[in-house]
């Protein structure tokens, strides 16, 4: 089951005190349409329709919107919105710098208003899902809000990834203690002040959640990271994240789904 709202402390304060530090210590590219630290873009994995022109598309925790502008370069009708003002702000600026229109907002994901934003081809999100205290919810909205035959593409943290990283003598690997109530990732600000919580869930729990809000399961990718030194370039890359690369390399740090709306 996932767990409850109150289990999960307020993620706006952490992003908002975060935002300027995270965009000078996480390269995303825009070049490229990413899914989380290390793994192949788009390019590679070839998850989005071919044809993009046109498409009005909603990405939910959008950061710095670097997936939307990705789109809006491909002449895609991007939405984009963020619980974090700053985060927004950054977005705004990288849209004017790259040349391309976003509609941006401020909400968190869970309060999403069917109504108010209308129907989509494209909905999206990059390892943000797993933020809200609320993914089962934000699922369902999100299949009312696409249009038929629409589709949902996300990435959430691999459940796997939550397990320990040993290293006894000449061995190594994850011990995990319970892959169905794997430990939160729970992240603090500098200061300590503020604290975010993203949770792992089993893929057959998020497998769940779309079935029931009707959609299919198109693909479940468990991508490995890309080589280091390879001909592409990591679309989401650090060098914190570089240096786990070793443990990214035996266990998936994200889950893909892409879904379809019948």
């Amino acid at each position: 089951m996932s767990p409850e709202p109150t289990e999960f402390p307020s993620a706006r304060g952490y992003w908002q005190s975060v935002a300027s530090d995270y965009g000078k210590l996480i390269r995303i590219t825009t070049s490229d349409f990413h899914y989380g630290p290390l793994v192949p873009g788009d390019s590679v994995l070839k998850l989005l329709p071919e044809n993009l022109k046109g498409m009005k598309c909603l990405e939910l925790g959008s950061g710095a919107a670097q997936n939307s502008i990705y789109l809006a370069k491909q002449g895609a009708l991007c939405t984009a919105f963020d619980i974090a003002e700053a985060q927004i702000e950054r977005a705004s600026a990288l849209a004017v710098a790259e040349n391309v229109k976003l509609k941006l907002f401020l909400m968190p994901m869970e309060e999403m208003d069917p109504i108010a934003l209308g129907k989509f081809d494209l909905i999206h999100s990059s390892y943000a899902i797993s933020f809200t205290p609320s993914p089962e919810k934000v699922v369902k909205l999100c299949s009312e809000m696409l249009n038929p035959g629409g589709t949902l593409l996300f990435s959430t943290g691999h459940p796997l990834f939550s397990g320990e990283w040993l290293e006894l003598e000449d061995e190594y690997g994850i011990f995990l203690k319970d892959y169905f109530a794997p430990v939160p990732d729970s992240r603090f600000a500098k200061d300590g002040s503020e604290t975010v919580r993203s949770a792992y869930y089993p893929l057959s729990e998020t497998a769940r959640w779309i079935s029931e809000a009707g959609m299919l399961i198109e693909r479940l990718l468990e991508p490995p990271p890309l080589p280091i030194g390879g001909k592409a370039d990591f679309p989401y890359s650090s060098k914190g994240w570089l240096s786990l690369y070793p443990k990214l390399s035996k266990v998936p740090v994200v889950a893909i789904f892409k879904c379809l709306n019948p």
